[in-house]
């Protein structure tokens, strides 16, 4: 049974490493098999497979001809329905948990979001906005990059050091989320101000706060309401950056380098595992879910595209 769709239809999210093996060719033989049951779940309207904007910005990178194969393939797989953007998402979750009010697809999908990549021109439109946020993120990720690289060799912590980082990480997300709102309550409106190191991309927190005002009709009370729950619980009733700061905070704690291509996944995944029946991503991070109980936490089955995993998902595509 899904836990939002109905008439036996489950909502499977399919990570970028899935999306790209999609595309026919001798190179994906290994995973035609998937893509048959994939295709013969949707014709039998069985699965729905959201697009997201992270897809479209991935996907761009590919050659342009596989791009706008994976992109024609999702979008029937989509029944033109895509995740809402991150900060819209995350102000939906927000608005629901200081409302009291139920969460819905309508409150997380969004149907004829996105263009196709067909589209003269915006192949190319997306890979400028890839190149932009693949400098942020990498900028992002910097320092600890080069933290990480000093002590790999060293001794790893246990448990309560990951614990410690994915606490850190969800700190630094209540906190930013804080001040956001304390501003728009003492100044009676918002604005979506650039990131205050990285002026090419907008502020997350504000682009929330924004979204809660403007499509969510926040006033004086419900912001007070989402300060006090932030000075309470923090973040961890908000599912998105919850995911974000555990995944965050194991990317850290295993001490590899973190790649532009990692941001994209952990973002991906926090949008995707609190609405998803079925979640596909690559074997790391399918593990990382695992080991941090997020899958069991959400309700959500998690598959690999490890060829170990692939008779289990095509299992399971045939339910």
């Amino acid at each position: 049974m899904s836990k939002y769709l109905q008439r036996g239809m489950s909502l499977v999210y399919l990570d970028q490493c899935a999306v790209s093996r999609l595309v026919g060719g001798e190179r994906n033989a290994l995973w035609k098999p998937l893509r048959d049951a994939v295709l013969a779940a949707h014709a039998s309207r069985r699965i729905l497979c959201p697009l997201s904007l992270e897809h479209l910005s991935e996907t761009a990178a590919m050659k342009e001809t596989d791009a706008i194969e994976a992109d024609t393939i999702l979008r029937r797989l989509s029944f033109g329905w895509s995740l809402a953007p991150e900060p819209r998402l995350i102000a939906r979750q927000i608005f629901c948990q200081i409302t009291g009010t139920r969460l819905s697809r309508a409150q997380f999908l969004q149907h004829g979001l996105w263009y196709p990549l067909g589209t003269p021109g915006l192949v190319e439109q997306f890979r400028k906005l890839k190149a932009e946020l693949d400098m942020f993120n990498e900028w992002t990720m910097q320092g600890v990059n080069e933290l990480n690289a000093l002590v790999r060799s060293g001794k790893r912590g246990g448990k309560e050091l990951r614990q410690f980082l994915s606490e850190r990480r969800a700190q630094i997300y209540s906190v930013a989320l804080h001040v956001a709102v304390t501003e728009a309550i003492q100044r009676g409106g918002v604005e979506i101000k650039a990131h205050p190191h990285y002026p090419q991309c907008a502020d997350w927190a504000t682009s929330v706060v924004f979204a809660l005002v403007n499509e969510n009709r926040f006033r004086l009370p419900q912001l007070e309401a989402l300060a006090a729950l932030l000075e309470k619980t923090g973040i961890a009733s908000i599912p998105t950056l919850h995911i974000k700061s555990q995944l965050e905070g194991h990317q850290f704690f295993i001490r590899e380098n973190i790649t532009a291509g990692d941001q994209y996944d952990i973002t991906r995944i926090a949008c995707a595992l609190p609405f998803a029946d079925v979640l596909v991503t690559d074997g790391g991070k399918a593990a990382a879910i695992r080991e941090l109980g997020l899958d069991k936490a959400y309700g959500t089955e998690v598959f690999s595209m490890k060829p170990s995993e692939l008779p289990s998902l095509i299992t399971r595509m045939a339910q």
